[in-house]
């Protein structure tokens, strides 16, 4: 249907219609665009509260496998209460992120990380009672040691009455056999050496080995005596090892195959849900960007249509209303002063302004009837006059009739018009307020972000505190080697000593051997010289006596230093056994400053990543700014197009003004 072909209500419903849909389609279209920005942000918040939660669940997952680390080493107290802490808080984190999570999928990995996490409880309880086994088989490996010793001790000072060398050098052997298989014990259950078990057994044997050889001898009853004990110590001894080694093998074996790969699965599977977590954070993040885009371009689209489409068609129905309403108040004007040759337009449109310019050409018709009847009227003054004046009055109510109800019209539609137009400027308000809030909701996820970033600062400043610590535990460790070092050359030292002692020892025991034999002889010229010899030969023989007793007590110094030299030996092994142990603890100590290391640079990348997504959301709460001075604008325009509507509500009063002057005017004729 073309314009012209409307009626004045219809084109003033029509002029306003159009760009009041246009204003309600745009405030739908933001309404739903700020839902979704809106929906974006909180999905943005709960993921951000995601990743913390799996940063503080990956953290209590180092600290239980450290701890249960420690737990194995010495089983104490505090790593025990720190893995039991560690767990609590674990299943505390999992337990928030289920209630919290949206997936179903995710809650499920959640509930099998909280069973591994029960799993691995269990067995750092098995790990914790085998601990407390081996510590009281230790206990009992120690006491078996004491008493192997004390054992031994009481048959040296029982074969010290005995003049026998070979029982000396055999007693020697068995002490030097005894203090190896404590050295390999301590090897094996200190230094946790591989083959020290093997060693031990070798060394085990060799003492038994020993101990029968000594059996084999013509031995005092004392010395014999003193043998069975060693024989029960010893085996007792060997009996407490073999279960220390076998409850350590199996500590070791549940720590090594069933928690170390259960821990590694279940950080493995935090590792992902963090992946996932910060992929849907960056597709969200790129959504809500593209939603404020989208809903700024469209605003300003539609706002631009709407102000340019509600000003053309105010002008055209303006224009249309406004210039035949003048033309045909200037007919009338014309018509009132008599002027019957006076071009009437407008008389073939089928609106409301063809009905007054019909009205109007009535009127002229009217009029020229009632000039021809002029003359008439002067034969006929009083009953025309009367007639004129009802003719006239006639046509005042029939031009009223006509145009009254077509300026009321007007006057309605612009009464609506200025409504609708106000229901738009609230429309535009509600638009900017829900703008505003979506704007807040946005700067609170911009905040937790925030949040986020400084909680993988803090944990970055303590995993650098971590790296110190164990850099401090690095330096001590090579101290200590330098210190067994020193240790050792001490021992070596004592050990040149011990040797030359020995030398001395040989020197003397050759003098006495020459003594004797010196003495030897001047017994033999003494007995020569008969009785004047008598005399000398007490000499001699006091002097072969002495000789003798510095012979035994040189034998005693030897097999003594002999001891010593062996225990120097075995001190010398010891001191670099503890030092190699004290460098591979150093190189451990490297190593785990090296993963300290590792894990800072990881958690500078997380909190990188976490900067640019507060980034990401400080983008979303600008772009969520603009969608607010967008929303302004719409008002503005709707403002306008209230102010319009006032203009034409104005223009039809004074229509109506001017029709009920020409009614007067034409009524007093």
């Amino acid at each position: 249907m073309r314009l012209p072909s409307l009626r004045l209500a219809g084109r003033i419903y029509a002029g306003f219609a159009i760009p009041l849909a246009f204003a309600v389609a745009l405030a739908g279209y933001t309404s739903y665009a700020l839902l979704r920005i809106e929906g974006a942000s909180d999905a943005m918040g709960v993921l951000s509260d995601a990743t913390i939660r799996m940063l503080g669940l990956e953290h209590e997952l180092e600290v239980m496998r450290r701890a249960a680390l420690q737990v194995r080493a010495d089983n104490s107290d505090m790593a025990i209460q720190q893995g039991t802490e560690a767990a609590q808080r674990s299943v505390g984190l999992i337990e928030t992120a289920v209630k919290a999570s949206l997936s179903d999928e995710r809650r499920a990995v959640l509930r099998e990380i909280e069973a591994g996490i029960g799993e691995f409880q269990k067995h750092r309880e098995a790990l914790v009672a085998q601990g407390q086994e081996i510590a009281g088989e230790r206990m009992a490996l120690t006491g078996g040691g004491d008493a192997l010793v004390a054992a031994t001790s009481r048959m040296i000072a029982a074969a010290r009455g005995s003049d026998s060398q070979s029982l000396a050098l055999a007693l020697a052997g068995l002490e030097k056999h005894m203090q190896t298989v404590r050295v390999d014990n301590w090897r094996t259950i200190a230094n946790r050496d591989a083959n020290g078990a093997a060693k031990f057994r070798k060394s085990l044997a060799g003492a038994r080995a020993a101990l029968t050889a000594i059996q084999q001898g013509d031995l005092p009853v004392d010395v014999l005596t003193a043998i069975a004990p060693i024989e029960e110590a010893l085996s007792a001894y060997a009996e407490s090892f073999e279960r220390v080694v076998a409850g350590t093998d199996r500590r070791n074996a549940m720590f090594d195959y069933e928690m170390v790969p259960l821990i590694v699965r279940l950080q493995a599977m935090v590792a992902s849900l963090q992946r996932e977590l910060n992929a849907e954070f960056t597709a969200a993040n790129a959504t809500t960007a593209a939603t404020v885009t989208t809903a700024i371009t469209m605003q300003q689209a539609m706002g631009l249509a709407t102000v340019l489409l509600g000003g053309l068609l105010a002008f055209l129905v303006g224009r249309g209303i406004a210039k035949p309403i003048r033309r045909i108040t200037g007919v009338l004007r014309e018509l009132s002063r008599g002027n019957q040759a006076v071009d009437i337009p407008y008389v073939a449109r089928r609106d409301e302004v063809g009905d007054n310019a019909r009205a109007a050409e009535a009127f002229r018709e009217n009029l020229v009837h009632i000039q021809a009847a002029e003359a008439e009227r002067v034969a006929t003054e009083a009953s025309s006059a009367e007639e004129r004046r009802a003719a006239m009055r006639k046509l005042a109510d029939d031009f009223e009739r006509a145009v009254g109800h077509i300026v009321e019209t007007v006057s309605s539609a612009a009464t609506e018009l200025e409504a609708a137009a106000g229901t738009l400027t609230g429309t535009a308000e509600t638009t900017r307020m829900l703008s505003t809030e979506v704007a807040a909701a946005s700067s609170q996820a911009s905040s937790n972000v925030q949040g986020v970033a400084s909680a993988t600062d803090e944990m970055t400043s303590s995993i650098a505190e971590i790296s110190r610590q164990v850099n401090e535990s690095t330096r001590i460790a090579g101290e200590a080697v330098a210190q067994a070092e020193k240790t050792d050359g001490r021992i070596v030292a004592l050990s040149q000593a011990a040797a030359r002692i020995g030398d001395v020892v040989e020197l003397i025991t050759a003098i006495a051997g020459q003594t004797n034999l010196l003495a030897l002889n001047a017994t033999i010229e003494a007995a020569r010289a008969g009785e004047a010899g008598k005399g000398f030969a007490v000499v001699a023989q006091e002097v072969k006596q002495l000789a003798a007793q510095t012979a035994k007590a040189t034998g005693d110094i030897a097999t003594q230093i002999t001891g010593m030299q062996a225990a120097t030996g075995e001190s010398v092994a010891a001191i670099k056994e503890i030092g190699g142990t004290i460098g591979r603890i150093s190189e451990i100590s490297s190593s785990i400053a090296a993963a300290i290391e590792q894990q800072g640079a990881a958690t500078h990348e997380i909190a990188r990543n976490v900067q640019q997504a507060a980034n990401g959301t400080s983008e979303v709460a600008r772009t969520i700014a603009e969608v607010e001075r967008g929303t302004g604008e719409t008002g503005s325009a709707s403002a306008q197009v209230l102010s319009s509507a006032q203009a034409l509500s104005g223009e039809s009063n004074r229509l109506k003004l001017e029709v009920a002057r020409f009614l007067d005017s034409v009524r007093a004729a």
